[in-house]
Order: C-alpha cells, then structure tokens, then sequence
C-alpha cells in the first residue's frame, strides 16, 4: 500500500520523535531498578521461594517493563529488517536476554550500556524511518512500538531531557537538509549530517574545548 508524500513524512516525524526517547527511557527505568530500594526499607522487598525470603536488590517492576521496553525495540528492529534487508546491528542479533523462542529483555548490564544498546538500534530505525513509513507491510506494528513507548513514560516520568518535535536541518556543508540532533545520557550531545557526516558540538562544550 502505497503512504501519500506528506502523509510519509508525518508519519516518519512521528516515528523518530519517538524513537529518540527510548534510550533516555531505558537508561532512567535501569537506574529506577538499581536506585529506588536505597529509599526504602528493603527488608520489606521479598521473593517467597522454598520457605525462604530472599530480598530483591532492585525494584522489579522498573527491570521488567525495562526489558519489555527493550525487547519490543529489538523485535521490531528484526521485522524492519527482514521487511527492508538493512542489515540491523549487533544488539538487534545478540545482545539480549532470551527465553525460549524469542527476546525477553535486556542482557545482564549496567544502566549507561542499556543505554548504549538501545541507541544503537534506535539509530538503525531511525535511518530505516522512511521505509518504515511507507510500508504498509509492517502493519501495526510501528503503532505496537510507540504505544509501549508512550506507556513507560506515563507510568516512568523523568524530568529531563524534554523532547520537542524537530525537523532536520541544512547542512552548512553539503547543503543537505540532514541534520539530526545526537543524544547521550545528559542530554543533547551535538549534531551530525546524516548526508556528508559533519558533526557539531553544541556551542558550550565547543567553548570548553
């Protein structure tokens, strides 16, 4: 099914405004699973098991919808590229906790190399996003995605960084309007020419430098 032009964009918009907060997502859901129990009285955090009562280093619920999160990425990222052949990256291949039949989650890691993980494939996706766009083939899935997306961070506010929808911009090199922010951990870490590979950095780390 053929997706109008400007429908195609929207809908590509749409897709990359999104993907761009699951690493930010993922990163702040780990570090809720890691942290949240210094808080608490963990000795009121248990597992019954064989008469026992083991106490849980972390908070459950955040490790788990953390995995759901990144789980659907990745299943999603693995149709994308069965339906585009562009060949998807190593975490889309291996880097995940798998059940038996498919990807249940994240590997056992640190919260910045969820972070990273989840990144890598988000950049995939996001240079597949007009292909995504105009495949009808995909059917509901990109919807399935962000429907997750959206429900973390209902259910996991976090206060930074805001995400505002953006347009590419000209290049002052090639001229190409491919110019996409770059994201880390703290935020907005620079921009790069998706055309010619020119990067920027913003303009207080350039002073720093």
């Amino acid at each position: 099914m053929e997706v109008p032009m400007q429908a195609e964009q929207s809908r590509t918009e749409w897709l990359e405004w999104h993907l761009a907060q699951v690493p930010f997502q993922v990163l702040h859901m780990r570090e809720l699973a890691e942290h949240t129990v210094r808080a608490q009285d963990t000795s009121a955090v248990v597992v019954d098991g064989s008469g026992e009562k083991a106490r849980l280093p972390f908070n459950a619920s955040a490790a788990d919808d953390a995995d759901l999160l990144y789980a659907t990425l990745v299943l999603f990222a693995q149709e994308v590229q069965e339906r585009t052949g562009n060949p998807a990256p190593r975490p889309v291949r291996a880097r995940q906790w798998r059940g038996r039949d498919e990807v249940q989650g994240l590997p056992s890691c640190r919260p910045d190399e969820a972070f990273a993980l989840s990144t890598e494939i988000v950049r995939y996706l996001t240079a597949s996003a007009h292909q995504i766009a105009r495949d009808g083939g995909l059917h509901d899935a990109p919807e399935q995605l962000v429907d997750t997306i959206r429900k973390m961070r209902g259910r996991y506010p976090r206060a930074e960084p805001e995400f505002k929808a953006y347009r590419p911009r000209p290049c002052t090199t090639c001229g190409e309007r491919t110019v996409l922010p770059l994201w880390g951990a703290d935020g907005l870490a620079g921009a790069r020419c998706d055309t010619c590979g020119q990067t920027w950095q913003p303009p207080d780390r350039a002073e720093a430098t």
